[in-house]
C-alpha cells in the first residue's frame, strides 16, 4: 500500500478494493477479539475479518493482511499497547472508563456520541498527554531497573493496584474445573 498522508488524504475506507467498516468501535471489538482467550487462532481472525469486512471479506490471506494494516491505521508495525516482549500496558475492557474520561478531557469528545474513524481514534488516543490513563500506562510500563529502591518499591506498590487481570493458566483452569466438579 502507499504512504498515506494523514494531513492531505481521505480516511480509507477501503481496502485493496474491499470496503470496510472503520468506526473506532470496530478497531476496538477487533483488538477484544484478538485478545479474548476463549477463542482459538482460527476464531480470534475470523470474528476479526467479519467485523471489518462484513459481510464482503476478501481471500484468507488478503483479510488478514487488511485486519492487520486496519489495526495499524496503516502505519509499519511498532511498538503499541504491548511491548516487544508482548506485556500489554493497557486493556479497551479495563481502561474504557479512563480512556473515555481522556478524550472527554483532552478533546472534549464524548465518545458515546461520535463516529469516528479508527485511524483518527489511535492518532487521539497517542497524544492524550498527561491524564489518569496515560499516568496508569506509564507506571505499567515503566522501566524499573532504572530506579532508586524507594521509588522503584512506590512503582511495583501501584502496579499491584493497576495490574490488568492476568491470563489464567492451563494447570490453574483444571484445577478449578476439577474444584467445580466438571
Amino acid at each position: 500500500m502507499a504512504m498515506r498522508n494523514f494531513l492531505l488524504d481521505a480516511m480509507p475506507d477501503t481496502y485493496q478494493g474491499y470496503l470496510i467498516r472503520t468506526d473506532y468501535r470496530i478497531g476496538i471489538q477487533i483488538s477484544q477479539a484478538l485478545e479474548d482467550e476463549d477463542l482459538s487462532p482460527q476464531e480470534r481472525l475470523a470474528v476479526s475479518v467479519d467485523l471489518l469486512f462484513g459481510a464482503g471479506a476478501p481471500p484468507e490471506e488478503m483479510a488478514i493482511g487488511g485486519v492487520q494494516w486496519f489495526m495499524l491505521a496503516g502505519k509499519e508495525p511498532e511498538t503499541g499497547h504491548r511491548d516487544p516482549d508482548g506485556v500489554q500496558y493497557f486493556s479497551f475492557d479495563y481502561d474504557d472508563t479512563r480512556i473515555y474520561s481522556a478524550f472527554r478531557r483532552a478533546y472534549g469528545i464524548d465518545l458515546d456520541r461520535v463516529t469516528m474513524h479508527w485511524f483518527r481514534f489511535l492518532a487521539l488516543l497517542g497524544d492524550l498527554g498527561e491524564c489518569a490513563f496515560t499516568q496508569i500506562v506509564g507506571v505499567r510500563s515503566a522501566d524499573l531497573s532504572k530506579l532508586d529502591k524507594e521509588t522503584k518499591k512506590a512503582y511495583l506498590k501501584l502496579r499491584r493496584k493497576y495490574a490488568l487481570p492476568q491470563k489464567e493458566s492451563e494447570e490453574s483452569r483444571e484445577f478449578m474445573e476439577q474444584l467445580g466438579g466438571e
